[in-house]
């Protein structure tokens, strides 16, 4: 028994680990590292969450840059549009408070008034004149081609150019919608009538047996033809300009328009010109009836294309300012 050693008893007391730790403390310890594994895992998820908002918010930003970007080019084509209209309707009053101002001025107005009659009367003067020719002898089908070729050019190609612009005494005080009516509707009968007169002589020549387009008036009028039915064709483009906004401004629809109509119209004047001094006409007609003829037609022509001219300037200039 002396030789037996009994075993020293542990001087930690029970619950107390050698460090000083209790299992509490353990357990608090435990408690803590779940924790913050649930919240790195949260952290984890709420980044991805924060990953899909983002995507979802880049996403929806692009959609209202392009619809506010669609807005902008919306309205910018109806700011256009109304400036159009009151530039159109100024004019308008400017040519009411005229017939309201002095004598002297009044004048003034008078005169153009006379310079319009003495247009219209040209106009009207030589296409009488061509279609008197044309059935003073006999009626044949050559005959409907300068007859149609005249009123489609000289009166109704140049009311309806004359219309719009403001100059016809008969619509000048209209406003611009009823204006832009008058105006599609004479293109459209003129481009009827030009058609059937270009018909009419293509039969004509293959009735005769003769070669097409062999001389410098035929081969004008081919091309006079060919531009008034594409520039008429830009006409109805341009009075449905703004449902066509996506595809061209309508302010640069108006230029195009004007540019190929204006130089449509000249070509008419020159092709009829040289209709005028055409073998067939020089039989009937001496030197000074014809050159009488051509006077009239070139004033005719002047007096009609200087407003389409001035309006085109003055819409180049507002599509510059509004694009640069």
């Amino acid at each position: 028994m002396g030789n037996e050693t009994e075993s020293e008893p542990s001087s930690v007391p029970y619950g107390i680990l050698e460090n000083g730790a209790t299992f509490a403390d353990l357990e608090s310890g435990d408690r803590a590292a779940s924790s913050q594994r649930g919240t790195e895992n949260n952290s984890y998820h709420h980044g991805e969450d924060c990953s899909v908002i983002t995507a979802a918010a880049a996403a929806a930003a692009m959609e209202q840059v392009e619809t506010d970007e669609t807005r902008f080019a919306t309205k910018r084509s109806q700011t256009e549009e109304e400036e159009e209209e009151a530039r159109e309707d100024a004019q308008q009053r400017q040519q009411q408070q005229k017939r309201n101002q002095p004598q002297s001025v009044r004048m003034l107005s008078k005169r153009l008034v006379l310079v319009n009659l003495l247009a219209n009367f040209l106009m009207f003067a030589i296409a009488g004149f061509i279609t008197y020719h044309c059935f003073n002898k006999a009626t044949v089908l050559f005959s409907w081609h300068p007859t149609f070729m005249a009123v489609g050019y000289l009166v109704l190609m140049s009311q309806a150019v004359l219309t719009l612009s403001g100059a016809n005494l008969l619509t000048y005080q209209r406003h611009h919608k009823t204006r832009v009516l008058v105006h599609w509707l004479l293109q459209a009968v003129a481009g009827v009538l030009i058609t059937v007169a270009f018909v009419c002589i293509v039969l004509n020549k293959i009735r005769m047996g003769k070669a097409h387009f062999q001389t410098t008036h035929g081969l004008f009028g081919l091309i006079t033809v060919i531009l008034t039915l594409v520039s008429i064709g830009g006409g109805v483009f341009t009075k449905y300009g703004y449902q066509l906004r996506s595809v061209v401004r309508p302010i640069y629809s108006k230029i195009m328009h004007g540019v190929a109509g204006t130089v449509t119209y000249i070509l008419g004047s020159v092709t009829i010109g040289l209709g005028i001094y055409s073998r067939w006409f020089e039989e009937d007609n001496g030197e000074q009836v014809r050159l009488a003829l051509l006077i009239g037609l070139i004033a005719v022509t002047l007096y009609v294309i200087i407003n389409p001219i001035a309006a085109t300037i003055s819409r180049t200039k507002t599509a510059l300012r509004t694009t640069l």
